[in-house]
């Protein structure tokens, strides 16, 4: 085994347990909400939000950075392993990740539009 796969399985395994480290406090709903509508909501706009708003916005960003995590387990478990169909779970992962988001999000979007 060669000293890159394992500094690349070390550092994809370190980023995996960042992102369930974040997954666990938006779970918590603690700290930041790590999506685009509270990213770019001014300082006022986050204070004025209503609760349901912020519940919602933490279930998705809990949910997405879940599949993150998943996603960069599995990498670092391929890496090491050497075992090519945990490569095809990583990408169907991503695919759902990134499928996922954009539905939440759109879904997000009318939700809110209603509560205007």
């Amino acid at each position: 085994m060669g000293v890159g796969r394992i500094v690349a399985t070390v550092f994809t395994g370190a980023i995996a347990i960042v992102v369930f480290f974040i997954t666990y406090r938006q779970h918590k709903e603690k700290g930041y909400i790590f999506t685009n509508a509270w990213i770019w909501a001014s300082p006022k706009e986050r204070e004025n939000m209503d609760e349901r708003v912020k519940k919602k916005e933490y279930r998705l960003a809990r949910n997405v950075f879940f599949i993150l995590g998943m996603v960069f387990a599995l990498l670092a478990g391929s890496i090491i392993l050497k075992i090519w169909w945990l490569m095809l779970i990583y990408i169907a992962l991503c695919v759902f990740a990134c499928v996922y988001a954009i539905i939440r999000w759109s879904k997000n979007e009318r939700y809110y539009e209603s509560l205007k």
